[in-house]
């Protein structure tokens, strides 16, 4: 049984890990807005897209150090309202996708960065959690890395269409509830897994 509740917490690791990364899709998907560059350029942005993504929870980490101990006796609370926020928001940004709003054409690469980072604050704020809500430990930015990389990818391989905008719009609703159960995961249980 133990190896099968192991297996089961690493699932459900991945599957957040993979859920929270996922605001990188809509900027990679809206890529091929104008233009379609080289394999070997869509490889290099989609490598920006996870390492900004793996910098944000780094950031956010070291950030969450400052100050969340004060939620020390309350961490539950703390860990489910940031969760929260960041789900709620990824709602809205998905209703923002679906009206095809939140897909960018990059004219420049200095709004690419911009956008990337921005894309990264939901990253940041659940790195703030990290003393509590610790997927990998040190090797969470790794996974974030390699998730941003592959949801770029997957972005930047699909051609802008109505019905890829829909299925935009459809996960990122899909990976705000998987980060809003994990928070209604760990307040009621007051630990992570």
């Amino acid at each position: 049984m133990q190896p099968f509740i192991g297996g089961l917490k690493y699932l459900v690791y991945i599957l957040f890990v993979i859920a929270l990364a996922y605001n990188t899709f809509p900027l990679a998907l809206g890529l091929n807005r104008d233009k379609r560059n080289s394999h070997i350029l869509n490889v290099l942005l989609a490598i920006v897209f996870g390492f900004i993504q793996a910098a944000m929870y780094k950031v956010g980490a070291l950030l969450g150090e400052t100050f969340m101990h004060l939620f020390e006796d309350h961490n539950q609370f703390a860990v489910f309202a940031i969760l929260l926020a960041v789900s709620v928001r990824m709602i809205i940004e998905a209703f923002k996708i679906r009206h095809g709003e939140r897909l960018f054409s990059f004219d420049n690469y200095v709004k690419f960065v911009m956008m990337t980072v921005a894309a990264g604050i939901n990253t940041l704020i659940v790195g703030m959690t990290y003393n509590y809500l610790n997927l990998f430990g040190m090797f969470t930015p790794a996974a974030l890395l390699a998730a941003g990389f592959a949801w770029s990818i997957a972005g930047i391989s699909m051609n802008l269409t109505r019905v890829n905008i829909l299925l935009s719009s459809f996960i990122q609703l899909i990976s705000a509830v998987i980060i809003l159960s994990i928070g209604i995961v760990y307040l009621f249980s007051n630990h992570w897994f």
